[in-house]
Protein backbone atom coordinates (compact mmCIF):
# COMPACT_ATOMS: atom_id res chain seq x y z
CA UNK A 1 0.00 0.00 0.00
CA UNK A 2 2.48 2.71 0.62
CA UNK A 3 4.27 1.71 -2.61
CA UNK A 4 0.94 2.48 -4.64
CA UNK A 5 0.94 5.73 -2.36
CA UNK A 6 4.62 6.84 -3.16
CA UNK A 7 4.10 6.05 -7.11
CA UNK A 8 0.73 8.56 -7.42
CA UNK A 9 2.65 10.40 -5.36
CA UNK A 10 5.33 11.02 -7.86
CA UNK A 11 2.91 11.16 -10.78
CA UNK A 12 1.05 14.17 -9.52
CA UNK A 13 4.41 15.94 -9.05
CA UNK A 14 5.49 15.04 -12.33
CA UNK A 15 2.11 16.25 -13.86
CA UNK A 16 1.87 19.30 -12.00
CA UNK A 17 5.75 20.17 -13.57
CA UNK A 18 4.53 18.90 -17.01
CA UNK A 19 1.38 20.85 -17.41
CA UNK A 20 2.96 24.01 -15.26
CA UNK A 21 5.35 24.18 -18.25
CA UNK A 22 9.05 22.97 -18.03
CA UNK A 23 12.41 24.23 -17.17
CA UNK A 24 13.45 27.74 -20.16
CA UNK A 25 15.71 26.62 -22.51
CA UNK A 26 17.45 29.54 -24.76
CA UNK A 27 16.79 29.15 -28.87
CA UNK A 28 19.99 29.10 -30.45
CA UNK A 29 21.17 32.70 -31.98
CA UNK A 30 22.51 32.72 -35.71
CA UNK A 31 26.59 33.96 -35.67
CA UNK A 32 27.03 37.85 -36.61
CA UNK A 33 27.53 37.87 -40.35
CA UNK A 34 27.62 41.31 -42.10
CA UNK A 35 25.80 41.56 -45.24
CA UNK A 36 27.45 41.03 -48.41
CA UNK A 37 26.90 43.43 -51.28
CA UNK A 38 25.87 41.90 -54.57
CA UNK A 39 28.57 42.23 -57.03
CA UNK A 40 27.59 45.08 -60.05
CA UNK A 41 29.37 44.18 -63.22
CA UNK A 42 30.95 47.40 -64.23
CA UNK A 43 29.97 49.01 -67.70
CA UNK A 44 32.60 50.29 -70.08
CA UNK A 45 32.50 54.18 -71.15
CA UNK A 46 31.50 54.73 -74.36
CA UNK A 47 32.82 57.69 -76.40
CA UNK A 48 30.34 60.57 -76.64
CA UNK A 49 28.73 60.64 -80.48
CA UNK A 50 30.33 63.46 -82.41
CA UNK A 51 27.20 65.74 -83.70
CA UNK A 52 29.79 66.79 -87.30
CA UNK A 53 26.42 67.60 -89.74
CA UNK A 54 26.93 68.97 -92.91
CA UNK A 55 24.67 71.25 -94.55
CA UNK A 56 23.49 73.22 -98.35
CA UNK A 57 21.77 76.04 -99.40
CA UNK A 58 21.69 79.05 -101.05
CA UNK A 59 19.92 82.80 -100.97
CA UNK A 60 19.39 85.82 -102.69
CA UNK A 61 20.26 89.48 -102.28
CA UNK A 62 21.12 92.80 -102.93
CA UNK A 63 24.91 93.47 -103.21
CA UNK A 64 26.02 97.35 -102.90
CA UNK A 65 29.08 98.36 -104.45
CA UNK A 66 30.95 101.75 -103.62
CA UNK A 67 33.94 103.06 -105.80
CA UNK A 68 36.05 106.26 -105.76
CA UNK A 69 37.84 108.13 -108.60
CA UNK A 70 40.42 110.56 -109.15
CA UNK A 71 42.25 111.85 -111.67
CA UNK A 72 44.52 114.97 -112.84
CA UNK A 73 43.61 116.83 -116.17
CA UNK A 74 45.84 119.24 -117.89
CA UNK A 75 45.05 122.92 -116.65
CA UNK A 76 45.29 124.42 -120.34
CA UNK A 77 47.67 126.90 -121.43
CA UNK A 78 47.65 130.31 -120.08
CA UNK A 79 48.30 133.73 -122.48
CA UNK A 80 49.67 136.99 -120.94
CA UNK A 81 48.49 139.62 -123.24
CA UNK A 82 50.34 142.95 -121.81
CA UNK A 83 54.03 140.75 -121.39
CA UNK A 84 53.04 138.22 -123.90
CA UNK A 85 53.83 135.37 -122.54
CA UNK A 86 52.57 132.11 -121.70
CA UNK A 87 52.14 129.95 -119.44
CA UNK A 88 50.49 126.29 -118.60
CA UNK A 89 48.48 126.33 -116.06
CA UNK A 90 48.54 123.60 -113.12
CA UNK A 91 46.72 120.62 -113.38
CA UNK A 92 43.58 120.10 -112.04
CA UNK A 93 42.44 117.01 -110.06
CA UNK A 94 38.98 115.64 -110.62
CA UNK A 95 37.07 113.40 -107.68
CA UNK A 96 33.91 111.91 -108.62
CA UNK A 97 32.17 108.40 -107.02
CA UNK A 98 29.48 106.53 -105.80
CA UNK A 99 27.91 103.67 -105.18
CA UNK A 100 25.71 101.31 -107.10
CA UNK A 101 23.07 98.24 -106.09
CA UNK A 102 22.91 94.76 -108.16
CA UNK A 103 20.48 91.60 -107.28
CA UNK A 104 23.04 88.66 -106.13
CA UNK A 105 23.20 85.13 -105.77
CA UNK A 106 24.77 82.80 -103.12
CA UNK A 107 25.33 79.37 -102.49
CA UNK A 108 26.50 77.83 -99.56
CA UNK A 109 28.15 74.47 -98.10
CA UNK A 110 29.19 74.14 -94.49
CA UNK A 111 29.86 71.39 -91.51
CA UNK A 112 28.50 71.47 -88.19
CA UNK A 113 31.20 70.89 -85.80
CA UNK A 114 29.07 71.37 -82.58
CA UNK A 115 26.28 73.47 -81.27
CA UNK A 116 28.37 76.12 -80.89
CA UNK A 117 30.66 76.01 -84.11
CA UNK A 118 30.39 75.60 -87.95
CA UNK A 119 32.50 76.44 -90.94
CA UNK A 120 30.63 77.34 -94.01
CA UNK A 121 32.12 78.29 -97.64
CA UNK A 122 30.33 80.70 -100.03
CA UNK A 123 30.33 81.89 -103.27
CA UNK A 124 28.44 85.19 -103.95
CA UNK A 125 27.68 86.49 -107.56
CA UNK A 126 26.57 89.82 -108.73
CA UNK A 127 23.51 89.11 -111.13
CA UNK A 128 23.68 92.58 -113.28
CA UNK A 129 26.28 94.75 -113.31
CA UNK A 130 27.39 97.59 -110.97
CA UNK A 131 25.57 100.98 -112.48
CA UNK A 132 28.04 103.47 -110.96
CA UNK A 133 27.24 107.34 -112.11
CA UNK A 134 29.71 108.06 -115.02
CA UNK A 135 31.57 104.64 -114.80
CA UNK A 136 31.50 101.70 -117.07
CA UNK A 137 29.65 98.79 -115.49
CA UNK A 138 31.46 96.84 -112.76
CA UNK A 139 30.98 92.90 -112.66
CA UNK A 140 31.71 91.39 -109.08
CA UNK A 141 32.32 87.84 -107.75
CA UNK A 142 33.29 86.81 -104.52
CA UNK A 143 34.47 83.19 -102.62
CA UNK A 144 34.63 83.05 -99.01
CA UNK A 145 35.37 80.83 -95.86
CA UNK A 146 34.10 81.52 -92.47
CA UNK A 147 34.02 80.05 -89.41
CA UNK A 148 30.58 80.63 -87.60
CA UNK A 149 30.18 80.95 -84.22
CA UNK A 150 26.20 80.11 -83.21
CA UNK A 151 24.36 80.11 -80.58
CA UNK A 152 21.20 77.71 -80.77
CA UNK A 153 17.74 77.78 -79.01
CA UNK A 154 15.01 75.75 -80.01
CA UNK A 155 13.29 77.84 -82.60
CA UNK A 156 16.20 78.14 -84.28
CA UNK A 157 19.75 80.25 -84.23
CA UNK A 158 21.80 83.51 -84.21
CA UNK A 159 25.30 83.74 -85.52
CA UNK A 160 28.45 85.28 -87.16
CA UNK A 161 30.96 84.99 -89.68
CA UNK A 162 34.52 85.29 -89.22
CA UNK A 163 36.56 84.55 -92.50
CA UNK A 164 38.62 85.50 -95.28
CA UNK A 165 37.72 85.72 -99.30
CA UNK A 166 38.95 86.56 -102.65
CA UNK A 167 36.90 89.49 -104.23
CA UNK A 168 36.88 89.39 -108.67
CA UNK A 169 36.12 92.57 -110.53
CA UNK A 170 36.11 93.03 -113.90
CA UNK A 171 36.18 96.92 -115.24
CA UNK A 172 36.73 98.11 -118.25
CA UNK A 173 37.85 94.79 -119.86
CA UNK A 174 40.24 94.26 -117.15
CA UNK A 175 39.82 92.06 -114.17
CA UNK A 176 41.33 92.45 -110.64
CA UNK A 177 41.21 89.84 -107.62
CA UNK A 178 41.47 91.57 -103.89
CA UNK A 179 41.55 89.46 -100.84
CA UNK A 180 41.04 90.09 -97.06
CA UNK A 181 39.19 90.14 -94.18
CA UNK A 182 35.20 89.59 -94.38
CA UNK A 183 32.72 89.05 -91.93
CA UNK A 184 28.87 89.26 -90.91
CA UNK A 185 25.94 87.81 -88.76
CA UNK A 186 22.46 86.71 -89.10
CA UNK A 187 19.81 84.72 -87.84
CA UNK A 188 17.69 81.21 -88.75
CA UNK A 189 14.45 79.58 -88.15
CA UNK A 190 13.95 76.02 -88.08
CA UNK A 191 10.84 74.93 -90.04
CA UNK A 192 11.24 71.40 -89.44
CA UNK A 193 14.64 69.13 -88.74
CA UNK A 194 15.83 69.68 -91.74
CA UNK A 195 14.56 72.75 -93.49
CA UNK A 196 16.11 76.52 -92.08
CA UNK A 197 15.67 79.69 -93.32
CA UNK A 198 18.02 82.73 -92.76
CA UNK A 199 18.41 86.16 -93.13
CA UNK A 200 22.17 87.46 -92.79
CA UNK A 201 24.58 90.50 -93.68
CA UNK A 202 28.07 90.03 -95.22
CA UNK A 203 31.30 92.63 -95.54
CA UNK A 204 32.47 91.06 -98.82
CA UNK A 205 34.62 93.49 -99.19
CA UNK A 206 36.45 96.19 -97.28
CA UNK A 207 39.57 97.28 -99.17
CA UNK A 208 41.07 99.87 -101.54
CA UNK A 209 42.06 98.20 -103.92
CA UNK A 210 42.60 100.07 -107.61
CA UNK A 211 40.38 98.60 -110.50
CA UNK A 212 41.97 100.93 -113.23
CA UNK A 213 44.09 103.73 -113.33
CA UNK A 214 41.92 106.17 -112.09
CA UNK A 215 39.40 104.07 -110.17
CA UNK A 216 39.29 102.42 -106.53
CA UNK A 217 37.28 99.93 -105.20
CA UNK A 218 35.99 101.01 -101.71
CA UNK A 219 33.49 98.34 -100.19
CA UNK A 220 30.94 95.99 -101.28
CA UNK A 221 28.17 94.77 -98.65
CA UNK A 222 25.38 92.29 -99.18
CA UNK A 223 22.17 91.21 -97.40
CA UNK A 224 20.55 87.86 -98.05
CA UNK A 225 17.35 85.86 -97.48
CA UNK A 226 17.91 82.02 -98.06
CA UNK A 227 17.18 78.71 -97.31
CA UNK A 228 19.15 75.98 -95.91
CA UNK A 229 18.92 72.14 -96.23
CA UNK A 230 20.61 69.16 -93.11
CA UNK A 231 20.49 65.76 -94.94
Amino acid sequence: MKTISRFLSVAVVASSVLFAGGAFVPEPTAPDVEPVEPAIAEIPETAPEKNIQPYFGGALGTSTSKVNSQAKVCGGCQYDKINQTSSKAPDKLLKWGGSGDSTSIMALAGVEVNDFLAVEARLTKAVSDYEIKDHKPISYVNGAIYLKPQYKFEMGSVYGLLGYGISKFDFMGESTNAGGFQYGAGASYNVNDELAVFADYTKLYGGGKKISEATTMSSVDSVNAGVIYKP
